[in-house]
């Protein structure tokens, strides 16, 4: 299937002269777009496109590849349903599950689920509540922190990434580099598993101070943080955007404490082709969070 996915990227491009156009024209991120066309060259040991000022030149590789895959590339999407009829096999509802925070990048990385003529249904969950509605056959995937066993569910490694201690800039005088903050609020995430202990035993090899704050999950905890609520650890994934416009600031400082992410998916469903795509898709977008 990836690979299908890195020639509708390179054709787009090819046909725009355009990352972001292309990008645009695919309902995917630039970086991931970029990502397709450098592991395809990679693949093929040649490049296809050489920056211009404005915009990309197709070298001839890229020339011949587009005469031999074009107009088979248009045939297949044309049979599902992304050039504007929809196959049978695809169209319908594809039900997925998120928790702690993570629905932001779902909806991000389901974007161009509507060209396969496949609807959306998101809903939100502990963990436990969520794997049974997978082996109960309600929803389709699940993406959640917690990997649970069960003979009826397959995971895969989304994700895996560092948590970061963050807070808004108005704390910036009060937030020592790599020490442990003191007097500073703080906000703890609802759970079996506090998140901000586990870190700051990790970071500081202390307990921390007692929360100002609890909230239901990551994203709380990131919009609690960004309106200056307090310091919120967070996975760096969710984060990324924030810190580089200045939204927020991180401590200088990352513990050993890490989060996984994992897409799990009922095995009753693998084969439906929605819910195969739906993975891919959110699987390819996870290699740029």
């Amino acid at each position: 299937m990836s690979h299908l996915l890195y020639l509708r990227s390179f054709l787009s491009v090819y046909r725009h002269n355009s990352i972001s156009r292309a990008a645009d024209a695919l309902h995917l991120t630039q970086p991931a777009v970029s990502r397709h066309i450098k592991v395809l060259e990679g693949r093929l040991g040649c490049r296809l496109f050489e920056r211009l000022p404005r915009g990309l030149a197709s070298t001839p590789a890229a020339n011949e590849l587009e005469r031999q895959v074009g107009s088979h590339l248009d045939a297949l999407e044309t049979v599902v349903g992304i050039s504007g009829s929809k196959n049978e096999g695809l169209a319908g509802t594809v039900h997925v599950g998120s928790t702690s925070g993570f629905t932001k990048l779902l909806l991000a990385g389901l974007t161009s689920l509507p060209q396969y003529g496949i609807r959306l249904d998101l809903r939100s969950a502990p963990p436990p509540a969520l794997l049974k509605s997978l082996a109960d056959q309600e929803l389709d995937l699940a993406v959640t922190a917690a990997r649970i066993p069960h003979k009826a569910i397959d995971y895969d490694l989304l994700y895996e990434g560092p948590l970061l201690l963050v807070c808004a800039p108005r704390w910036r005088e009060r937030l020592p580099k790599s020490a442990a903050p003191k007097g500073l609020p703080l906000i703890e995430i609802q759970g079996p598993m506090p998140v901000l202990a586990s870190f700051w035993r990790a970071a500081f090899g202390s307990d921390p101070d007692l929360p100002a704050a609890i909230v239901p999950d990551y994203q709380a905890a990131l919009d609690a943080a960004a309106v200056g609520t307090g310091l919120a650890v967070v996975p760096e994934c969710l984060c990324t955007d924030m810190l580089q416009t200045g939204q927020l600031l991180s401590q200088n400082i990352r513990a050993k404490s890490r989060v996984s992410i994992y897409i799990a998916r009922s095995k009753a469903n693998i084969a439906i082709d929605r819910v195969r795509i739906s993975h891919q898709l959110l699987a390819e977008a996870a290699r740029s969070w």
